[in-house]
Parts: C-alpha cells; structure tokens; sequence
C-alpha cells in the first residue's frame, strides 16, 4: 500500500514533466503574443455582438460566458494528451511503471488546467476593462478560484473523452473541437442553459461550465451565497462524475490495448 506522500511524489513528478514539456511549446512571448493574444481577441469578438444590439447586459453576458470558456478550451487540450503519449512511446513505459498510469496521466496534463485558469482569470480582466464592465470587487478575489473548479471539471471530461480517442489518434482535433464548442453553445455561454429544448438543456446540467458559470456569474453580479454554493456543489460533483468515468475509461483502454498487444505502437 502506497503512502499519501509517495502518491504525491509521483503526481508533482509527473506534473513537472508536463510543466516542462510545455515550455518546449511555447516561450513566454510566443505564448502572450501568440495564443494568450488569440483567445483575448475571441472574448472581445462575442463581446462585441453586444455592442452592435446596443446591450450593456449582453456585452456582461457574454463576456464572462465567454471569458469561462477560456478554461475550458484549455483543459480539454489534455484530449491530445493520450494520443501523444502513445505516439511517443511514453504510454508503455508509463504503464510498465510501479506508480499507477492513470495518476502520472492525471498529473502529466496539468498544465493544460493551470495554464486555463490563468488564461480565463487575465482575459476576464481585459475584456472587463475594454468594455468597462462593472464587476464587484469581493467577487473578483474568487474569480481564479471559480475558474480553478470549473476548468477542472472540464479537466475530467478531458480524460475521458481522450481515453476514448486512444485508438482513433486522427480524431483527436475533431473530439477536442467538438468537446469545447458544445460547451460553448449549450451551458450558458452565450445564450441561457433554458434557451434550448429540454433533452439538451438536461444534458448540460451534467456538463462541465453550466454550474460553474452560473456560480461565476452570481459572484460577479449581485448575488448571495445562497446562489453561488449550491452552483459550485454542483459543478464539483459533475467534475467528480466525469473525473470517475474517465478514469475507468482510461484503465478500460489501456486493458484493451494490451490484450490486444498494441499498446507499445508509436509513430
């Protein structure tokens, strides 16, 4: 029986491969004037639909749906990461190893959470600032926070979907495509949850975003701690549904690969 300490261990270890892997991809400069840049000038775009209605309550409306997101598209990027690691060879070895595969898989993507987090926090900022948004102070001391739970619920959807896309590696764009824009258009971006008919609506309530969101956009509005916790309760109990599918997920792959001795195929 493993220690919490050697559990930790092989997560921060793993965590800071991920870390530096990362800074394989990006330089600071290439990372605020390329990416950082990019997803800035998406919140400000829907933001500006807002201007063109002349509503200052749509311009708040999406701006902060869209400012959320951010999170999201970042923490599904661990989609990819189940593909990569097989191509590289790393999935074996990983599997191979003492640790268990799916806490160094957990950890090895993390970057991809905290990177959102900080991403989602500075581009609410901006787009509050350009279009002078009010937003209540208490309420902007838990913004990282708020975008911390719902980025890491959008985290868990992540390992589970790129546990399925293991053996489909082409279609790992497609699924993280997919995953991001159908939050984007069905947990309260852009438009209420309730806008759409109710079998859709339904299956957003136990998505990544929705309650999240709502938790987001009560602390930055005038509500009460009688709106944000029951939203946040339920947001951390959708992330822990999808981090539990996921993991089960993963180990049923990795399970299958093996019995089928394909699981040591890289690119």
């Amino acid at each position: 029986m493993r220690t919490i300490s050697e559990w930790r261990g092989v997560f921060t270890t793993a965590a800071r491969i991920g870390f530096r892997e990362f800074s394989t991809f990006y330089t600071w400069r290439a990372w605020v004037f390329g990416w950082f840049l990019r997803l800035v000038a998406q919140v400000i775009f829907f933001g500006s639909i807002g201007l063109l209605i002349q509503s200052p309550e749509r311009i708040r409306y999406m701006v902060i749906g869209n400012a959320a997101a951010v999170v999201c598209i970042e923490a599904l990027a661990v989609i990819t990461c189940t593909v990569r690691e097989r191509a590289l060879g790393t999935l074996a070895l990983q599997v191979a190893a003492p640790a268990d595969y799916a806490l160094t898989y957990l950890a090895r993507g993390i970057y991809c959470l905290l990177a959102g987090v900080v991403s989602s926090t500075c581009v609410l900022f901006i787009a509050g600032w350009v279009f002078e948004i009010h937003l209540s102070f208490p309420g902007l001391l838990l913004v990282p926070a708020l975008m911390l739970v719902t980025g890491s619920s959008a985290y868990a959807l992540g390992i589970a979907i790129g546990a399925v896309v293991m053996r489909f590696p082409a279609l790992q764009f497609l699924a993280l495509n997919l995953a991001y824009l159908s939050l984007m258009t069905f947990c309260g971006v852009n438009v209420p949850v309730d806008y759409w008919p109710s079998p859709v609506s339904t299956t957003a309530e136990v998505l990544p975003l929705t309650h999240g969101l709502g938790a987001l956009r009560a602390v930055l509005g005038s509500g009460s701690a009688a709106d944000v916790l029951p939203a946040l309760g339920w947001e951390i109990a959708v992330g822990g549904l999808w981090l539990l599918v996921g993991i089960l997920l993963l180990k049923h792959a990795v399970t299958s690969e093996r019995r089928r001795g394909t699981i040591e195929l890289s690119a």
